[in-house]
């Protein structure tokens, strides 16, 4: 990296510490941090990206930060909370450069004891494994069954190419940990959809009838990119678990 940049990344990381003298990772202090990601260029994002989600990663660890409404914090980074109170999600683009994006998301929760935990979301490795992990997490939704609680979580990303797609999980609070549920999609871990980004996938969640539903290809497979020849798929929620609609 030139001389330059070093002097401006060195400026940039330590200019924002004059903010908090008694808290250095609050909100203010943590949005500045993000603001700032968000207005640097891609070899600046990459040197500083891994040192601001250090400081987020601090931050989770305080219990005090579950019961932040962190106003100025969401004005960077997409923050979501289920409707029990038990689940807040944290979620950006560490903006390395490219086409290519990568998401970053953690979840914090609170377990039976009243403990706040956090989880890394993203396997951090989506290159190599083809994990869709790698997505910002815009919804959350609470879903009660019978016997247990679940946390559906969705979210969008984009790993270039002209193709974008949506992903849909779910999570229990189980032993005071943060489980992905293994089978919740006739067998899947997760129900995704990929589209050419001039297709709306348009994933969404109605807990009214308890349908997830998302478009998608037609079943012959044309891989048209018009909207209006696109259908819509849906899965329903019945008897703890998704099942896909004819």
């Amino acid at each position: 990296m030139p001389k330059l940049k070093l002097i401006a990344l060195a400026i940039l990381l330590f200019s924002t510490i004059s903010i908090a003298q008694t808290n250095d990772f609050n909100d203010t202090y943590l949005a500045e941090n993000f603001k700032l990601l968000n207005t640097v260029d891609s070899e600046l994002a990459i040197a500083i990206s891994p040192i601001i989600e250090n400081r987020l990663k601090r931050e989770l660890k305080d219990s005090s930060s579950f019961y932040n409404s962190h106003t100025n914090l969401s004005k960077y980074i997409s923050i979501n909370m289920s409707e029990d109170s038990l689940v807040k999600t944290y979620s950006w683009d560490r903006i390395d450069g490219g086409t290519w994006h990568d998401m970053a998301s953690y979840a914090q929760y609170k377990t039976s004891s009243g403990t706040i935990k956090y989880l890394r979301l993203d396997s951090g490795n989506e290159g190599d494994t083809g994990e869709p992990t790698s997505v910002i997490i815009y919804d959350i939704f609470h879903i009660k069954a019978k016997k247990a609680s679940y946390y559906l979580l969705l979210g969008w990303g984009t790993y270039g190419g002209g193709m974008h797609h949506s992903l849909a999980r779910v999570y229990r609070i189980t032993n005071d940990e943060f489980v992905l549920c293994d089978s919740m999609f006739q067998g899947q871990q997760y129900a995704l959809v990929t589209l050419p980004r001039v297709a709306k996938i348009n994933l969404t969640y109605n807990p009214k009838t308890k349908e997830l539903s998302y478009f998608n290809y037609d079943d012959e497979g044309d891989n048209t990119t018009h909207q209006e020849e696109l259908k819509r798929d849906t899965w329903l929620f019945k008897n703890g678990t998704f099942i896909k609609q004819d």
